[in-house]
């Protein structure tokens, strides 16, 4: 999953320029030493005339072109600054950052898979002086949220901020436009309620209503947001991402999402091997047309449009009841500045430009595949009209506006989606569980991960 936008107005009204002449010293170093260091003088939105490399360290893969493709754009900017990306697997990534991070050779920004105990150890630089500084604070806040960690260097959701990204994933409904209009949906469903009415259309015409992978976590994506429909509200959700204490899965909302989806599963409203289709299977049955709905994320639009210009559309799961708020799963790709780069105000400035600058959110869509960060007025990038890229950025940016994004469950522990998510979603579409015993099994392998 992937883990938009511009320029904060204040700042931006001020003029970047004028911006960068001012030294804010709002964040003089020192504060709550359990939440990590902040700069050890005060930040500046500035980044001087003297030349600089800013070391990126991201993934390899997509990351690559596009950062590379970010960084001739901040040059461009900036002459004196030349970007250098270097890139690990995500695998490697993983299991070296901190060491990395410990070590003689750091890099200015670094792609952060995971948290984990990189704020604890003091190992990334808290970023709250910054988003003074350049306004983040000002943009819509749930976007930071999943790099929040509290004082006590574990909670997430809360506290300081540790990391920000170029564009996020995000999660949603693909349809078939021509499929779509042969069950006569002329509009995308306004609740589940009407979801089902269409599924049950799909089925009678003879075709088949969804089609998603069960096999590596993709049925995880609409068990999700039938507990938040269904609760009309994503809050206890989050909390249980966050691991907040007392936070619970074992609700009503998630019996009842789990009684629908098992129902969609009995009515033949999933394929029938559902447990067998993987994330590599699945676009392709629904690209060949086996599938009127695909519950995916933005990473498969430019996949989509690729294969079918203006075929696929997509819209974000509905609510429970008419009018209620809308939310979905996001991922940000998110980067921090490690404690020991040299060049902090530099990497902070490519942050945000990143974030703001309109061709930078453009390669955001274009190269990287992510809808763009940022405020919530700042303009869409340029796509495709009636394109599936075209339909996901819209989507999101209605989601900031909304304050409606929501961190993947599969993300609350380390071990929660291979160990218990994907299992016991897939016992509960064989009929080898029930809903009642799915929430209760979910939330006690939590608490085991968590060690409570």
């Amino acid at each position: 999953m992937r883990s938009l936008t511009h320029y904060c107005g204040t700042l931006r009204a001020a003029g970047v320029a004028a911006a960068a002449a001012l030294l804010l010293a709002a964040c003089a170093p020192g504060g709550n030493s359990e939440a990590g260091p902040v700069p050890s003088k005060p930040v500046s939105t500035g980044i001087g005339s003297e030349p600089v490399t800013l070391k990126l360290l991201v993934t390899s893969g997509v990351d690559v072109p596009f950062y590379t493709a970010l960084g001739k754009l901040f040059r461009a900017k900036y002459s004196n600054v030349t970007v250098k990306v270097e890139n690990q697997d995500y695998a490697t990534l993983t299991t070296t950052i901190a060491r990395t991070l410990a070590g003689n050779n750091v890099p200015d920004l670094v792609r952060v898979p995971q948290l984990g105990n990189l704020t604890k150890d003091h190992l990334l630089i808290n970023l709250d002086p910054y988003a003074e500084a350049y306004g983040w604070h000002e943009w819509p806040q749930s976007q930071f949220a999943s790099t929040r960690v509290g004082p006590d260097g574990r909670q997430r959701g809360t506290g300081s901020l540790y990391a920000a990204g170029a564009g996020f994933g995000l999660t949603g409904v693909y349809y078939n436009k021509a499929l779509a209009q042969r069950i006569g949906m002329t509009r995308p469903p306004a609740t589940v309620a009407e979801f089902e009415q269409l599924l049950a259309k799909a089925k009678d015409a003879g075709l088949q209503p969804i089609m998603i992978n069960g096999k590596d976590g993709g049925s995880v994506y609409p068990l999700q947001n039938l507990v938040m429909s269904y609760a009309g509200d994503a809050q206890a959700v989050q909390d249980w991402n966050y691991t907040k204490p007392g936070a619970s899965i074992d609700t009503a909302a998630t019996v009842r999402a789990g009684t629908t989806l098992q129902r969609w599963g009995q009515a033949g409203y999933l394929p029938a091997d559902v447990n067998d289709i993987d994330q590599t299977r699945a676009p392709a049955e629904f690209i060949k047309g086996n599938g009127v709905f695909f519950p995916s994320g933005n990473w498969q639009a430019p996949g989509l449009d690729k294969t079918g210009p203006g075929q696929f559309g997509f819209f974000l799961f509905p609510p429970g009841v008419a009018g209620g708020p809308s939310y979905t799963m996001t991922a940000a790709a998110n980067l921090g500045i490690p404690a020991k780069s040299p060049n902090a105000d530099v990497a902070a400035a490519f942050l945000d430009f990143a974030q703001t600058d309109q061709q930078a959110r453009q390669e955001t869509v274009t190269l990287g595949g992510l809808a763009p960060a940022g405020p919530s007025d700042a303009p869409a990038p340029t796509t495709p009209e009636g394109s599936a890229v075209a339909a996901t950025v819209s989507a999101f940016q209605e989601l900031l506006k909304s304050n409606g994004l929501v961190g993947f469950m599969a993300d609350a522990t380390a071990s929660i989606h291979v160990n218990s998510l994907i299992p016991q979603t897939q016992l509960l579409l064989a009929g080898k569980t029930t809903p009642e015993a799915f929430a209760a099994k979910v939330q006690s392998d939590y608490e085991r991960d968590l060690g409570r």
